[in-house]
């Protein structure tokens, strides 16, 4: 981080001259180690104002080391006031959306971006899908590789493996969810396993429309909803069948529609 803040040194009372980097963007200290501080025989507490006598670098000059940064602070000018500190350049000015663009790394957008993350969504809904597209579950597969449970069959007593591909949505209860609000919305198809489903979202979910931002509210909280079952049946020995969940999906989506409406009048 500390590359990326510019120290500008005038009168020197500011900056510890071992430890702060002023010196070309480093510390002294990290570019000479430890040894320059003995060989000048400075304090460890120094100001860089030490080394400053009327206006001029006046380093000592006890070792090789101490002339080569003698050498190189002599180009450094030395104005008149009190030292500063800027970000990235003089005088630009720090803020967090800089500071962020800054250390974050820069990628492309994946093109699942906006079935996930789109305006007035449920953020816990939207993370589960995020997890789905991200193959972070922990689905009984997984775990069963890496001998944390025994069996990997579906908690949904479909008889096949649980797996992400099979959960979201070719497992029969799931799928008969999914498939209840496609119809619903019009769409004259039936699900299939999470890798068709993810490609068919990236596919028709993109738009703004008022219908493709309700699918995609649907299908985070189908999504969100059904690992929740799952994970009841799994931990609380509690079961629902698919007419609970679609009545609860439903009045979750009913609910976020009429707060959006009011927020609108």
């Amino acid at each position: 981080m500390h590359r990326r803040i510019l120290y500008e040194v005038k009168d020197g009372n500011t900056f510890s001259l071992w430890f702060d980097p002023w010196y070309q963007g480093e510390t002294i200290a990290s570019v000479y180690g430890q040894r320059v501080i003995l060989d000048s025989g400075l304090p460890r507490a120094a100001k860089v104002s030490t080394v400053i006598l009327e206006n001029r670098w006046d380093w000592p000059l006890n070792s090789a080391n101490l002339l080569d940064i003698s050498n190189t602070t002599s180009l450094i000018p030395l104005p008149a006031g009190g030292d500063a500190i800027h970000w990235l350049k003089k005088d630009s000015t720090f803020t967090i959306q800089e500071a962020w663009k800054a250390i974050s790394p820069q990628s492309h957008d994946v093109p699942w971006f906006k079935v996930v993350w789109f305006p007035h969504r449920i953020p816990k809904h939207s993370f589960c899908v995020w997890l789905s597209f991200m193959q972070g579950h922990r689905t009984l597969d997984k775990l069963t590789r890496i001998g944390v449970v025994s069996s990997s069959a579906c908690l949904f007593g479909c008889g096949q493996e649980e797996s992400l591909d099979h959960l979201f949505f070719a497992c029969p209860y799931t799928a008969s969810i999914w498939n209840f609000f496609l119809a619903k919305y019009g769409f004259n198809r039936l699900c299939r396993g999470w890798n068709v489903e993810a490609t068919w979202c990236i596919q028709r979910l993109q738009g703004n429309s008022h219908n493709s931002w309700l699918t995609k509210l649907t299908l985070v909280a189908v999504m969100y909803h059904c690992w929740v079952e799952r994970n009841n049946r799994c931990f609380n020995n509690e079961y629902r069948n698919s007419d609970c969940l679609i009545q609860e999906i439903s009045s979750v989506i009913e609910c976020r529609c009429r707060g959006l409406a009011q927020v609108e009048m």
